[in-house]
């Protein structure tokens, strides 16, 4: 299961990010904390590789309050007893940074030998629950060799800023004693900062700091490349992002000298806001080792048409899409849908010659595509499982492919239809065992279930998102929707695939689009609505529906803003802490935290988002919703001339009624493009000043739309037009299903088909070609 991350909204507003990571546990209140509260910071590597020249190893230590001078105690443990370790650490007044400045004599340390050290803070009164008191590190005298300069292909800050993913050059180490185990100099150095954002060094040292570190991946194990929890040596200042760390999730591969992770495959840490989000998103961060050849071995087989004899006799056409390098292919041609596990049983057998009916295609020209006939009587499912061989002639087994097909045979018989049902309903309801803790006003549960299904696509969202996004639900679903893993899909196949939605709105209608293909090429559209259950309220504002109206002049007349925005409860027995949906203008999935006061009789939104908690305010300045467009709000407090336009937004209440009747700050909102490094086209949205806004309670479901205005000029600056230096705005989180499949697969072994294939021409007309080739060389970036 991955790691909890954070997305950037897809790039249109209706997507939500719903579909993203596991969850966070339930958060609980730690312990309070006094003293200065002294740690050792994350970002201390654990690995210290020295060369020949260094004596000394400097490790930080931190503190939260830094007034006053202080010493604090050092325990180390040190069992080689080479290292000169002090007793204690001294902070300077005002200073919140010390260093332990551990030395030791080079010449006594062996060469490849790991030595462990760990420390301890030993002060109680001054160290913090919510620090590191404990650290261990391993010294290592350094073993590395140099093996040249190999290539970095950037996928890991690029996509998150929206700015660049270049290649570039970086020295690569090998270890001297540990086989399969590298290390990439510098390779988040000025070199590649200055690349991704296409500006330089002292443009960006305002902004960003860079700290020589080096990277070490493991791949020991080419079927499994693992990158540990790792330092970039990136620090950001202007948002509070702090230290950037890099880490896989999944296990990538090395193969030919070439290291790639699969796509969101590893992810990217902030220690400054303790978020992290999917790095890779495109599949394409890639390093080459020294010497290492791009090769093309790519394969794709698509059933192209079938053909009748002169004699009556129906034969099927395959064709082969093969990359530059593939010298050969072997193929078994199964009458029937097979297994996952099954195709890979038998991708061995071609690849060790042991497949019956085992087809060889052999001499290809170099064309990039073969097409073979041969003869199949009966109609139905068939499956064709397919291995190309290397340049030496050798079968790259982990690297198959294999399809379905219809064959329609000389009955012209038609492929079956789609088969799937999707629910969406209340946990208590679906997965009652589940309802305690995932109770039905925040939660919804679901499930898909079908018969030969080959991929299932999945998206949620409210209802009136979806209704109003002018869109069908097909387009919405191909665009936006996430693809079951087989896994899930087994499941969905078999007794049916659930999960469970978390961190919904209470009191809210969602729309569940499923679509779903079968093993036949048939694809079927279906939905299924449900609410989330109301909170249980008792306090005295009055939550739902309001209308928020506003008479703009212009220099085209007058033109009357409409904004209708909600207010929940952020949890029952809670009657003073609520969410506001949709304020200003409705931009999907962004609710922002309320505190209603009943003495002032007054709600005030501090600037911060449900989700987004890391950002602190988003008030008054540009915040990337999507990897195209930003938006600001624009909050000013009418009685202070110096308002930078970052004020809580503040609503009068009626004392008596208890509704909001009036908005006691300047409320507006813009919209710009993000094009390059720089936000453009800055517009205004929408309006609403406290002298002259009106506000009533809806009893029922006005559906008024906010005011959509391009055309109104902009009524106060932005501070930011850097990208770089925008926040951005995260995506919901989706807790993942613990399905278990329901089968363990086919028990019957699979039975291939004895055929005469021989070479033919394709068919003069495209026939259902899709594009599979995988492109080991290719810099384009995939749709993600």
């Amino acid at each position: 299961m991955k790691s909890l991350k954070i997305f950037i909204l897809a790039a249109v507003a209706i997507v939500a990010g719903l579909f993203a990571a596991c969850s966070d546990d339930d958060f609980k209140a730690g312990p309070a904390v006094s003293g200065t509260q002294v740690y050792f910071p994350e970002s201390i590597a654990a690995e210290y590789s020295i060369g020949d020249d260094v004596s000394e190893i400097v490790i930080p230590v931190m503190r939260v309050v830094g007034t006053e001078a202080q010493t604090v105690a050092v325990l180390a443990d040190d069992k080689s007893g080479l290292f000169s370790i002090p007793a204690s650490v001294s902070f300077a007044a005002g200073e919140k940074k010390a260093e332990l400045l551990m030395t030791f004599d080079r010449t006594q340390l062996e060469d490849g030998t790991d030595y462990p050290i760990s420390f301890l803070l030993n002060d109680e009164e001054n160290t913090t629950p919510y620090g590191n008191s404990q650290l261990a590190i391993t010294v290592t005298p350094w073993p590395w060799e140099l093996l040249g300069t190999g290539l970095f292909r950037e996928d890991y800050l690029g996509p998150l800023f929206g700015a660049a993913s270049p290649e570039i050059e970086v020295p690569i180490h090998k270890h001297k004693s540990r086989e399969g185990i590298y290390m990439v100099e510098d390779m988040f150095g000025w070199n590649y900062l200055t690349e991704v954002f296409g500006a330089t060094q002292a443009q960006l040292s305002k902004q960003w700091s860079i700290t020589p570190t080096n990277i070490v991946i493991d791949c020991s194990d080419p079927n499994a490349v693992n990158l540990e929890r790792q330092w970039t040596g990136i620090t950001e200042s202007t948002n509070g992002y702090g230290d950037f760390l890099i880490w896989s999730d999944e296990p990538g591969t090395l193969v030919d000298g070439v290291v790639t992770f699969p796509k969101d495959g590893m992810s990217c840490g902030m220690l400054g806001t303790q978020k992290s989000y999917y790095a890779n998103s495109n599949g394409n961060f890639r390093i080459l080792l020294p010497g290492a050849e791009i090769v093309d071995y790519s394969l794709a087989v698509e059933y192209d048409s079938m053909r009748v004899d002169n004699d009556g006799a129906t034969s099927a056409v395959l064709t082969f899409n093969y990359g530059a390098d593939v010298t050969g292919i072997g193929y078994v041609v199964v009458p029937s849908n097979i297994s996952a596990e099954e195709r890979a049983t038998l991708a061995a057998a071609i690849a060790d010659g042991s497949a019956k009916d085992l087809n060889k295609i052999e001499n290809l020209d170099g064309s990039g595509s073969v097409t073979e006939k041969f003869v199949l009587a009966g109609s139905g499912a068939h499956t064709v499982v397919a291995v190309a061989n290397d340049k030496n002639g050798q079968p790259l087994t982990a690297d198959f492919v294999a399809i379905n097909f219809f064959f329609p045979g000389s009955g012209g018989a038609a492929a079956p239809e789609c088969e799937v049902q999707a629910q969406l309903g209340l946990p208590s309801a679906l997965v009652p065992e589940n309802a305690a803790k995932y109770p039905d006003q925040n939660n919804l549960a679901y499930l898909v279930k079908g018969s030969e299904l080959q991929s299932v696509k999945l998206y949620l969202n409210k209802t009136a998102v979806i209704e109003g996004a002018g869109m069908e639900p097909e387009a919405i679903v191909d665009s936006y929707g996430n693809d079951m893993g087989a896994t899930q899909l087994a499941a969905a196949n078999g007794a049916g695939f659930a999960n469970i939605f978390i961190e919904l709105d209470p009191d809210t209608s969602y729309t569940l689009i499923v679509k779903a293909t079968n093993v036949y090429g048939k694809s079927k559209v279906v939905t299924a609505e449900c609410s989330t259950a109301q909170i249980d309220y008792t306090g005295e504002l009055v939550i739902g529906n309001y209308l928020m109206q506003y008479e703009l002049t212009g220099p085209s007349g007058s033109t009357t803003l409409k904004n209708e925005f909600t207010i929940v409860p952020q949890e029952a027995g809670n009657d003073v802490d609520f969410f506001v949906s949709n304020l200003g203008t409705k931009i999907s999935g962004i609710s922002w935290y309320a505190a209603y006061d009943s003495a002032a009789s007054t709600l005030t939104l501090s600037g911060i988002w449900k989700g987004d908690e890391n950002l602190g305010s988003v008030l008054g300045g540009w915040i990337g919703i999507s990897e195209t467009e930003a938006v600001a709000f624009i909050s000013k407090n009418p009685s202070d001339d110096q308002s930078k336009g970052g004020d809580p937004i503040v609503f009068k209440v009626d004392p008596a009624t208890k509704q909001l009747v009036k908005l006691n700050t300047n409320l507006q909102v813009q919209v710009g493009t993000i094009e390059g490094q720089s936000v453009t086209n800055p517009q205004l949205v929408a309006i609403f000043n406290a002298d002259g806004t009106t506000i009533a309670f809806q009893t029922g479901n006005a559906g008024t739309s906010s005011a959509t205005l391009r055309t109104h000029g902009i009524g106060a600056a932005i501070p930011f037009s850097s990208v770089a230096g925008m926040k951005l705005a995260g995506g919901r989180n989706l807790l993942k299903s613990n399905a278990v499949p329901a089968g363990d697969g086919w028990a019957c072994p699979v039975r291939t088909l004895s055929v005469k294939p021989e070479r033919c021409e394709p068919s003069p007309k495209t026939f259902g070609r899709v594009a599979t080739f995988k492109l080991v060389d290719s810099n384009a970036r995939l749709a993600k």
